[in-house]
This record gives C-alpha cells, sequence and structure tokens, in this order.
C-alpha cells in the first residue's frame, strides 16, 4: 500500500513538472563563482525532448550567461529543454582544458539532474555564441559524451592561421587566445602546437553541425565559419552554414526577423539530429 501511493506521488510529481514551465536558476554545478548554470524547463518535455547546452561568448574573458539569456528562452518556448552555463575566464592559471572541464561538469550536472525531472539524461546537443561557438565545437568534437549536433554561431574555429593571426593582433585579442591556448604566438614561422588543439577546424569529428555567421563581422571574420565548413565537407560530415548577410558579430540576432531565422534554423538542425 505504501509503495503504492509513493507511485502515484512520484507520477504527480513528474505530471506537474511537465506541465509547468520552471526556470531553475544559478543552479551551481561547481565551487566557483562562475560554475553556476540556469536550467529552463519547457511546458511539455519527456524523455525525448532534445537538451540543449547553451554556452555564452565574451572572448573568453568577460560576460556571463545573461549574454544568452533570451536565446536561451526562445529555444525553451520552442520546446526544447536549455541549460544555459556559465564558466570560469582564462587567465594565467586558467586555460581552455579548463573550460572544457567547465562545460563537462555541467553536461554532467544536466544529466544528473534529468533522472529528478524526467528527461533525456544520454545525449544533449551544444549550441554558443562567439566564443561560446568556440567551446561548443571544441567541446562536442573532443568529449566522449554522446553529442548529436552542434550549433556555432559567428565562432572563431582556426586560431592557428596565419591571417586569423593577425586580425586577432589588430583587435587586440591575441594575448586571450594566448592565455586560451596557454602558448605564445610566434613572429613567424609554424606556430605552437598548441594553438592547433584548440582549433575546431582540426578537432572535427563526425557530429552534424550548424554554423551561424555574418559575412560583415568585424570581430570574427566569416572566415572562420566559411574554413570550418569545408573542412567538414571534404570529410562528409552533415553540416549546413547559414550565412546572414550584411550581419556584423551578432550574426543578425539583434534583429528579430533574422534573429527568428537563426532560431529555425537552430530548431530544424535540432530536432533533426536529435
Amino acid at each position: 500500500m505504501k509503495s503504492a501511493i509513493l507511485s502515484i506521488l512520484t507520477f504527480i510529481t513528474f505530471t506537474a513538472n511537465c506541465l509547468a514551465q520552471k526556470d531553475l536558476i544559478n543552479l551551481a554545478y561547481g565551487d566557483h563563482a562562475q560554475q553556476t548554470l540556469d536550467l529552463f524547463l519547457p511546458k511539455n518535455f519527456d524523455e525525448k525532448t532534445p537538451v540543449i547546452i547553451m554556452i555564452h561568448g565574451g572572448a573568453w574573458m568577460m560576460g556571463g550567461k545573461e549574454y544568452t539569456d533570451k536565446t536561451s528562452k526562445d529555444l525553451r518556448d520552442r520546446g526544447f529543454i536549455v541549460a544555459n552555463i556559465d564558466y570560469r575566464y582564462v587567465s594565467e592559471t586558467v586555460h581552455c582544458k579548463d573550460l572544457l572541464e567547465d562545460v563537462d561538469n555541467a553536461v554532467a550536472y544536466v544529466q544528473k539532474e534529468g533522472n529528478k525531472y524526467g528527461y533525456n539524461t544520454i545525449e544533449v546537443h551544444m549550441a554558443g555564441i562567439s566564443a561560446g561557438g568556440h567551446l561548443s565545437l571544441l567541446y562536442g568534437y573532443t568529449t566522449k559524451r554522446i553529442v548529436k549536433s552542434i550549433n556555432a554561431i559567428c565562432p572563431p574555429t582556426e586560431l592557428d592561421e596565419v591571417e586569423m593571426i593577425n586580425h586577432l593582433k589588430k583587435v587586440k585579442l591575441d594575448p586571450v587566445v594566448e592565455l586560451l591556448a596557454d602558448a605564445k604566438y610566434k613572429p613567424e614561422g609554424m606556430q605552437d602546437e598548441k594553438f592547433t588543439l584548440v582549433s575546431p577546424c582540426h578537432r572535427i569529428t563526425r557530429i552534424p553541425t550548424l554554423l551561424i555567421h555574418g559575412d560583415n563581422d568585424h570581430l570574427v571574420p566569416y572566415q572562420q565559419s566559411l574554413s570550418l565548413y569545408m573542412f567538414l565537407q571534404e570529410r562528409n560530415v552533415r553540416s549546413k552554414l547559414l550565412t546572414m548577410k550584411g550581419k556584423d558579430h551578432d550574426a543578425g540576432m539583434n534583429d528579430p526577423i533574422t534573429e527568428q531565422q537563426a532560431l529555425n534554423a537552430i530548431t530544424e538542425w535540432v530536432k533533426t539530429h536529435n
């Protein structure tokens, strides 16, 4: 009798969770102040509902999940479970491997929470903007967890390439990328392998990848997404490049019309590869 009552209560709780939209804010997945995430649950979900891990931009050194709050909620409203995560900034002691560790710990936390709320605890879809797009690509291509798709908006992808290095120096971001890679750029010649290891172009696996990029991006050149797309196509990896014509580094996300185009593309990509 007691077990029957518990089963009924569990069912009622599960049903309530699935019928009420939930915003679970500032959940700690680690001990550092920036190791937090917001978990957005749609009104209706089950174990088949796609789970998206969203990563904010900010050149790996500033900002937070507030940058991707609206996009995360927009995707939540389209029926996805979205975890909008924060992570530590690069420094003399924090590098790319540490940021990827943060992402992995956040994914592990989200999957563990799935046991409580009744959503998928095995597979995720990665998404990110700018530096977050870079991390979503690099994490997706290198993790041992099951990543069903990657959705990257205006991501840096080839940090060991000459033109990109010159551009980074022009926009004064080369010291940040050096912290990311834990290496120093050389004035000329072959660069340290560490820059190659943090370049998604050189870490490709067979994960379906959607790229969205403005062709007038002054911060992260459009060529970065174009190069990755070409590498993906050469390797017959399912991939798509959505070019936001005339758009700068926001990739059209600040324009209601082109924002909807980007959200529609992500929605289709996730559903197709879930």
